[in-house]
C-alpha cells in the first residue's frame, strides 16, 4: 500500500515526464567479450613513480641517512643542508611510497619529524592516515625514539606523533608521548590530551590519561568532556561518565544536550538499551537542566539503538514521541530510520519504509525531493537495485530531481553487480537531467566497461566526464591506460590520460 500511495504523490508534485527509460533487457544482450583479470597489475615502484629529479633526491637521502657522520651531525641539520626545500624536494604525496624504504623505522620516523611543517597546523587527516600507515613497526619506532631523545622534542613534534598514534590506533603510544612530555615539566594542551582520547578503548584508558591532565594543570574543555564521558559510558562505566558530567561546573563548563548524548549513544553501543531509555527520559522530565532536553541528534541515537535490535515497531514511534515535542526530524533521522526497515527486509518493512517516506512528504517536514533521495539511497544500501531503479524512475518521471548522493548510491550498487551498461546509461540519464555524480563513480563505470570491453560506451563516457571537469584518481587512471594499452586501444588510453586527476599535495 506504501509504494502506491508514494506513486500519487510523485504523481501531484510535477508534470515534468522524462520519456526515456532504460529497457530492463539492456545489459543482457550485451555478450562480454574480455574476463575481469584475477588481479590489480603490480604496484608501480617508487623509481618508477618518482621522476629523475626525485630519483637523485632519494639517493641523496639515503645517503645522509647511512652517513657515519649522522650520529655527530643533528640529522635536521643534515637534511635542511642537503634538501634546503624539503616540500620542494618531498612532496607530501610521495611519503607513503617513501617513508617504508628508509634504512630503519627509528630513521623513517626522524625523517618524517623533520620532513612535516615544524608548526600548526597539522597536515588534514587524510595525510596523516596514509602516513601513519606506511610508517614501519611505528609501535617500536615512537617508543625507541623517545628513549634515545636526551632533550624534549618541539611541542609540534609531540603533537604529530600523537595525531599518528591516534590514526593508526595505538592508546599504548599515545600514553607515552603524554608521559614523555610530563617527564620533562612539558604541559600538552587541550588538544594533544583530546587526540589521545580518541583511541583510547576502554575506561581505564580515559581514566589515565585524565590523570595526567590533572597533575599537568590542565582542565578539560566540553569537546573532550564529550569525547570522554561516550568512551566511558561505551566501556560501560556508566558511574564515572556521570561523574564527569557532575564535576564539569568545577572545570568552568556547563553540560548540555551534547554531553547527555554522547552519555546516551555511548550506553547503546556498550548494549544496555534500558539504561539509555533511562536517561532519554530523564533528559526529557526536564530535570537535567532546560539545555539538556533531547534533540534531533538524540532521538536519532535512539532509532539506531531499536533498529539494530529490529525493533521496528518502537522505532516508529519514536517519531511521534518527537514530534510530539516539537522536535522535527532531518534527512539524517529519518535515513536511520529508512536505512533500518530495509535493512529489516521482507515486503511489510519495505511497506513501512515507504510509508514513513509518504507521511513525511505530507507533512511537509521535509520535501518531497529530500525524502525520496533518502530512500533511494537507503534501497540502494541494502542491495535492492531493482527497487532503487523503479524509485528512480518514479521519481525522474514526474520531476523529483534524483540528488547526486542519492544517483550515486544506486550507481555503485549496479557496479557491484556487475551492471556495467546499466550503470552507464543511469550516468547519461542523471547527466542530461543536471545530476552530476561522484568521480569514483565514474571511474568504476569507466573500469568496468573498459574490461568487458564496451570500448564505444567507454569513449562515450570519458567524452562526458571531460566535458564536465570530471577527474579520476591517479591510481585508477593510470590502471585503465594500462588495460587498454594491452589490447591495442591508443585512442581510449589517451582519453583516461585526459581525465586523470594528479596526486594532490595537500600541504607542505
Amino acid at each position: 500500500m506504501g509504494r502506491q500511495t508514494m506513486n500519487r504523490l510523485l504523481e501531484a508534485s510535477s508534470s515534468r515526464v522524462q520519456t526515456s527509460l532504460p529497457p530492463s533487457s539492456y545489459s543482457q544482450e550485451r555478450k562480454n567479450s574480455f574476463r575481469r583479470p584475477n588481479q590489480m597489475p603490480p604496484r608501480l615502484s617508487l623509481l618508477r613513480r618518482l621522476s629523475t629529479h626525485r630519483d637523485t633526491n632519494l639517493a641523496t637521502l639515503l645517503g645522509v641517512l647511512r652517513s657515519p657522520q649522522a650520529s655527530s651531525t643533528p640529522l635536521p641539520h643534515a637534511l635542511s643542508r642537503a634538501f634546503p626545500s624539503p616540500s620542494d624536494a618531498f612532496p607530501l604525496h610521495t611519503l607513503p611510497d617513501l617513508l617504508p624504504r628508509l634504512p630503519s623505522p627509528l630513521l623513517s620516523l626522524r625523517f618524517l619529524l623533520w620532513r612535516l611543517p615544524p608548526s600548526p597546523p597539522l597536515p588534514s587527516p587524510h595525510t596523516l592516515s596514509s602516513v601513519a600507515a606506511s610508517l614501519p613497526d611505528l609501535p617500536s619506532a615512537v617508543p625507541l625514539l623517545l628513549s634515545t631523545s636526551q632533550h624534549p622534542l618541539p611541542l609540534p613534534h609531540y603533537a604529530l606523533l600523537l595525531a599518528i598514534s591516534a590514526h593508526a590506533s595505538l592508546f599504548p603510544i599515545s600514553l607515552a608521548i603524554l608521559r614523555h612530555m610530563r617527564s620533562f615539566g612539558i604541559a600538552p594542551d587541550v588538544s594533544c590530551f583530546h587526540s589521545a582520547l580518541r583511541v583510547a578503548g576502554s575506561p581505564g584508558d580515559v581514566s589515565a590519561v585524565l590523570d595526567i591532565m590533572s597533575t599537568s594543570g590542565v582542565d578539560p574543555t566540553v569537546p573532550l568532556i564529550v569525547t570522554a564521558v561516550h568512551k566511558l559510558a561505551y566501556g560501560g562505566d556508566f558511574e564515572g561518565a556521570r561523574c564527569l558530567i557532575d564535576k564539569m561546573p568545577e572545570f568552568g563548563c556547563v553540560a548540555n544536550v551534547v554531553v547527555y548524548t554522547a552519555m546516551f549513544d555511548g550506553m547503546r553501543a556498550f548494549g544496555d538499551v534500558d539504561a539509555a531509555m533511562g536517561l532519554l527520559e530523564e533528559m526529557e522530565g526536564g530535570g537535567l537542566g532546560a539545555g539538556c532536553v533531547p534533540n534531533v541528534v538524540s532521538y536519532t541515537c535512539l532509532v539506531k539503538c531499536l533498529c539494530e535490535r529490529g525493533r521496528m515497531v518502537e522505532a516508529l514511534s519514536v517519531l511521534d514521541r518527537m514530534v510530539a515535542r516539537g522536535v522535527m526530524p532531518n534527512r539524517v533521522f529519518v535515513r536511520t530510520l529508512v536505512d533500518g526497515f530495509c535493512a529489516a527486509g521482507g515486503d511489510g518493512s519495505l511497506d513501512s519504509a515507504y510509508d514513513v517516506v509518504e507521511r513525511l512528504v505530507v507533512d511537509g517536514a521535509l520535501s518531497s525531493g529530500q525524502c525520496y533521495n533518502v530512500l533511494l539511497v537507503a534501497l540502494s544500501g541494502a542491495g535492492m537495485a531493482g527497487e532503487a531503479e523503479g524509485l528512480a524512475q518514479r521519481m525522474m518521471k514526474k520531476g523529483v530531481q534524483l540528488s547526486p548522493l542519492g544517483g550515486s548510491a544506486m550507481v555503485r550498487e549496479l557496479c557491484r553487480r556487475k551492471r556495467w551498461l546499466d550503470a552507464c546509461y543511469w550516468l547519461r540519464l542523471m547527466d542530461d537531467d543536471g545530476v552530476l555524480c561522484d568521480s569514483d563513480v565514474y571511474a568504476s563505470v569507466l573500469l568496468g566497461l573498459s574490461e568487458e570491453r564496451h570500448i564505444l560506451e567507454a569513449l562515450a563516457l570519458m567524452r562526458k566526464a571531460m566535458d564536465k571537469g570530471i577527474c579520476i584518481e591517479a591510481s585508477c587512471a593510470d590502471y585503465l591506460v594500462q588495460l587498454l594499452k594491452q589490447h591495442g586501444d591508443e585512442e581510449l588510453a589517451s582519453h583516461v590520460l585526459g581525465l586523470r586527476r594528479s596526486p594532490q599535495v595537500l600541504s607542505h
